[in-house]
């Protein structure tokens, strides 16, 4: 865990993600990443020298039936705050709009419901569990199938939603992911969606393991480019000098 506080201390420091009197939202997912997050960000409130707020939301899409009861039991023991938002997205998605690549929709669906609810509980900010290679996976989408430069980035303001999207583990390899999610035996739940491990982002997993067997150090040069911004600037519009 201390890599993983040390990968939320780093992108803290380096992007302003939290400030004093913040009120964060996390969005859990059910996933390895989300449920680490969540623990992550409650061990990190001791250390930070700044004092924040941290509740957690689960979404549930209303298409396949979920049990919480374990993801409950985990937020309580570890004094997070825990709600569950019951929506339709899932039908909306595969029933009403029949999308032949849902992904998009869906995520935008998500974001939309996540951000609203997380304003309403009088949240600042949302935290989400992206991990270093859901950066370069993005990236490497953008490139091939968009044909631009962009990946998301560690924090993002939203004006019509009032909130403010972080993404504390912006830096941490999903190794140490799964790694501290055998660890901690996390209460992992079953992928609700019917293209789970079928999408193009999944295509872009496998492409950079192809890379990587040629270029070992891939993924630490990607992200050495990303976190440069004198030479490439892609995130130049996140980087904040973060007042002592």
């Amino acid at each position: 865990m201390k890599t993983v506080l040390g990968c939320i201390r780093r992108a803290d420091e380096r992007f302003s993600m939290i400030e004093d009197g913040d009120k964060i939202c996390i969005g859990v997912s059910g996933g390895k990443d989300s449920l680490l997050l969540m623990q992550a960000m409650k061990l990190y409130q001791r250390f930070s020298k700044r004092s924040f707020e941290i509740i957690a939301i689960a979404l549930d899409l209303g298409w396949k039936k979920q049990d919480y009861t374990a993801i409950r039991a985990y937020a309580e023991r570890i004094g997070v705050p825990f709600e569950v938002y019951y929506s339709d997205i899932g039908k909306v998605v595969f029933e009403y709009r029949q999308e032949r690549s849902p992904c998009e929709l869906c995520a935008k669906l998500r974001r939309g419901a996540l951000n609203r609810e997380a304003a309403a509980r009088g949240c600042n900010k949302v935290a989400l569990g992206h991990n270093r290679e859901d950066v370069l996976e993005t990236f490497w989408l953008s490139l091939l199938y968009e044909g631009r430069l962009h990946t998301f980035a560690p924090v993002t303001p939203l004006s019509r939603s009032g909130v403010t999207i972080i993404r504390p583990l912006i830096l941490l390899p999903e190794s140490y992911c799964l790694g501290m999610a055998q660890k901690l035996e996390l209460p992992i739940l079953p992928p609700h969606c019917d293209v789970a491990g079928h999408t193009k982002r999944e295509e872009m997993k496998e492409l950079m393991c192809t890379i990587q067997k040629t270029m070992p150090d891939l993924r630490e040069k990607m992200m050495h480019a990303l976190l440069n911004p004198d030479k490439y600037g892609l995130w130049d519009n996140v980087y904040k000098k973060r007042e002592p």
